[in-house]
C-alpha cells in the first residue's frame, strides 16, 4: 500500500511538473507562476501529512491542471492579456480556496486512535 502511494505521488509530481513548465514559457506575471508552484506545494504536501486524501488531491490536481491548459490555451498568441490575467487570477484564487477547504474539512487519510473514526 505505502509502494501504491508513493508511486502515486511520484507520477502526480512528474504530470504536474509537466504541465508547469509548459505555462512558464512566455511574458506572464511571476506572481502566477509563483501561485501555480504555491498551490502545488500545498496539495504535495497535504497528501504527505494526511490533510488531503488522494481523492480529494486528485480532484484540486485536475483543477490547477486545468488552469495550466487554459493558460497555454491563451498564450496561442505569445502573452496574456490583462483580461486573460484576470481570469487566471480568478481561477487561482478559486483553486487556492479549495485547497484550504479541503485541507480543513477533516477527511483524514491516516485515521488514528485520537477521536477520529
Amino acid at each position: 500500500m505505502k509502494k501504491l502511494a508513493v508511486a502515486c505521488l511520484a507520477l502526480f509530481v512528474m504530470l504536474c511538473s509537466l504541465g508547469i513548465g509548459q505555462a512558464y514559457e512566455g511574458d506572464w506575471r511571476g506572481s502566477i507562476r509563483h501561485r501555480i508552484q504555491k498551490a502545488h506545494y500545498r496539495i504535495e504536501r497535504g497528501i504527505e501529512n494526511g490533510s488531503l486524501t488522494r481523492r480529494e488531491a486528485r480532484g484540486l490536481s485536475e483543477e490547477l491542471n486545468g488552469i495550466l491548459y487554459k493558460i497555454d490555451r491563451m498564450k496561442r498568441d505569445g502573452y496574456l492579456d490583462p483580461r486573460e490575467r484576470d481570469i487566471i487570477d480568478r481561477n487561482l484564487y478559486r483553486l487556492e480556496r479549495d485547497i484550504t477547504r479541503e485541507k480543513r474539512d477533516d477527511d483524514y487519510r491516516h485515521r488514528s486512535n485520537h477521536g477520529h473514526y
